[in-house]
């Protein structure tokens, strides 16, 4: 799995907003992501703060579900379901790492499409019926919250803070 851990620039501020809301999109992704670039499955998979059964792992699981419930089948429709159930911040283990984040960048992908498809920030989504424009800014929400968790997660479970 080859994941892009770099720094992510801010996006340009002079774009029109669809661009610019999928650009903090993308932007809040790469910074979520960021967190797994110490490579130890065991780590990300870690409770470090006890006694919240929550990882950065976990973290990754219910944004598979976030992703897909509100970006791939809320805008593009089709089969809903939640792929880890009520089990996503809990669960996860070292075993489980790779096909985790391999779910979460597929459901990426396909939510990307989904996004792709509408014509403009006003369109509903097929699935949940909510605006695009809407949608985006309950993503890039629910990325900065969990990316801030995750950040924390992340420095517990290594024992060190290591940028």
């Amino acid at each position: 799995m080859d994941l892009d851990f770099t720094k992510p620039a801010d996006p340009d501020p002079s774009q029109e907003m669809r661009p610019l809301l999928e650009s903090w999109l993308r932007f809040q992704r790469r910074h979520f992501l960021r967190q797994l670039r110490d490579g130890r499955p065991a780590a990300a998979a870690a409770h470090s703060v006890p006694p919240v059964e929550l990882s950065v792992l976990g973290l990754v699981r219910h944004m598979t579900q976030m992703e897909h419930h509100y970006l791939a089948w809320g805008l593009g429709g089709g089969d809903h379901h939640m792929v880890y159930g009520d089990d996503d911040f809990a669960g996860g283990s070292a075993d489980t790492y790779e096909d985790d984040i391999a779910l979460y960048l597929a459901e990426v992908d396909k939510a990307d499409q989904a996004m792709a498809a509408l014509p403009d920030l006003g369109a509903p989504g097929l699935g949940h019926g909510r605006p695009l424009g809407a949608t985006l800014v309950k993503m890039i929400s629910e990325y900065a919250l969990h990316t801030g968790q995750a950040h924390m997660l992340r420095y517990a479970a290594l024992g060190e803070i290591i940028r």
